[in-house]
């Protein structure tokens, strides 16, 4: 038998081989990588570090994956409109730095998330975006807020995996929002919007409105000014090969092919460094614990960081969820009269299915045997004792808040 499948050993034994042989190929490739880009850093006197990341083990295939913003096709109103906004922005005096992470009344800004193996970097950005306007609204620092991305992924016309429209994605949460993460965990995959937990829409968290600051034409005053004014902005970049690899420090590009377009959330800046702090999507395995410091000078580089940026306009809490439907009861019959012997009976109570209740005998000689309570529509008996005086009784069960009514002859007539 072991001969027999010898075989079949040697095909799995190939091929668990080949798999390890590939994994260190990679691992060699991005440590050479890594070390040329270094030296290519030090040689053009930039001020970052490279290094292995969570990305630089993945192939060149799947690193793309973890880009997916589409440049939005915008009109001369929409180019006109940023304009107006970058006069505006002019009359702001913004400080020499500021971060919605560190500010004086606490932190605004959310937990770094990881978009995975998904071009949904459009969806992880605005939901950012609106995760912090929410905060800031509420005055509930330090609160993490966690959105469902997925929802954006799987039911926005925004976009999917394969990439998605940072304009259309905030006019989705502006209009109908996003609940909660646990309505529709995020799965890294297109998934089906039916997947989404029941009525989201009647509890989901909002944005006032949002609109551009720059389109394609930025400055590190209006992104500043418009930064400190709004709260943290979604923001474009251009992603070239180098910006994979890195570890930390104010990164301008060195080297390497252009790999597809990224949005991402800036969260501060620093005039003395000449660079913005930005919360990217790719897990805290990459990066400054999943930040970027990027130079003002990318502005104008190939990158072109900064262009198409929105600002949101303050986050709407999501509404209390609707109260339970109100409990009406009815019992029948209302009444029963009893001999003096005594007997039992049977009340049938009536109500909705979430509505609990309870039954209870005001008098000592009716005593309820079962359904003393219950939730939803239901019944309840009881038994009425001998009545051993010469005088008619009465007492009462209640039943539900409802009041039912026993009434006893007496044992003998009185006179008799």
């Amino acid at each position: 038998m072991f001969t027999a499948s010898r075989p079949r050993y040697r095909i799995i034994f190939a091929a668990l081989a080949a798999c390890v042989l590939f994994s260190i190929s990679l691992a060699q490739a991005s440590e050479g990588e890594v070390a040329a880009l270094n030296r290519a850093i030090q040689a053009q006197g930039a001020q970052w570090v490279a290094g292995e990341t969570s990305l630089t083990s993945l192939s060149p295939d799947a690193r793309k994956r973890r880009l997916g913003a589409l440049k939005p096709l915008l009109t001369d109103e929409d180019h006109k409109a940023a304009a107006r906004e970058q006069a505006a922005l002019a009359e702001v005096t913004p400080p020499a730095s500021y971060d919605w992470r560190a500010t004086a009344t606490g932190n605004w800004v959310t937990p770094v998330r990881n978009q995975g193996n998904c071009g949904s970097c459009w969806a992880f950005a605005t939901t950012a975006a609106a995760e912090s306007q929410t905060l800031m609204s509420n005055n509930t620092p330090g609160l993490d807020l966690n959105l469902a991305e997925q929802l954006l992924v799987s039911c926005s016309p925004a976009g999917n995996c394969n990439g998605g429209y940072i304009s259309t994605a905030s006019n989705y949460i502006r209009d109908l929002g996003l609940p909660v993460e646990t309505c529709f965990p995020y799965t890294a995959t297109n998934n089906s919007c039916s997947n989404a937990c029941q009525g989201w829409t009647n509890n989901s968290y909002h944005i006032a409105g949002w609109h551009w600051v720059v389109t394609t034409a930025p400055t590190v005053e209006a992104l500043k000014s418009a930064l400190v004014t709004y709260g943290p902005l979604v923001t474009t970049m251009d992603v070239y090969s180098d910006f994979f690899s890195y570890r930390s420090g104010i990164y301008r590009y060195v080297s390497g092919t252009y790999q597809g377009g990224h949005a991402i959330l800036i969260v501060g800046y620093d005039d003395p460094g000449q660079y913005f702090i930005v919360k990217n999507s790719w897990g805290t395995g990459w990066g400054e614990a999943g930040y970027f410091r990027i130079a003002y000078s990318q502005l104008s580089s190939v990158v072109d960081f900064g262009a198409y940026t929105i600002a949101d306009e303050g986050g709407n809490p999501a509404p209390p969820p609707p109260p339970p439907p109100s409990c009406t009861y009815s019992i029948s019959p209302t009444s029963k009269s009893f001999k003096a012997a005594g007997g039992s009976g049977v009340v049938t109570l009536s109500t909705q299915d979430t509505c609990d209740w309870t039954a209870v005998s005001n008098v000592t000689w009716v005593n309820v045997t079962s359904g003393a309570s219950g939730n939803g529509s239901g019944s309840v008996s009881y038994t009425v004792e001998a009545n051993a005086t010469n005088l008619q009784r009465s007492g009462t069960m209640t039943i539900a808040g409802q009041t039912f009514t026993v009434n006893q002859q007496a044992a003998r007539s009185r006179g008799k």
